[in-house]
């Protein structure tokens, strides 16, 4: 995937908790980010909660 030009990069990956479910998601960096985070967040019912995943690629 891409160019491993000189090492480990790491991206942030956000794991994000539904209040009104309990469910619990996974936000790559490549799929939006913390702006998809703020997304799925807005759409819930009762908002959520999340946290940083940092993630060697």
């Amino acid at each position: 995937m891409g160019c491993n030009c000189g090492g480990k990069k790491t991206v942030t990956d956000y794991q994000v908790t539904l209040r009104h479910d309990g469910s619990t998601q996974t936000v790559t960096s490549e799929g939006g980010g913390l702006a998809a985070v703020r997304q799925l967040l807005a759409k819930s019912p009762q908002g959520g909660t999340y946290k940083a995943v940092p993630r060697a690629t």
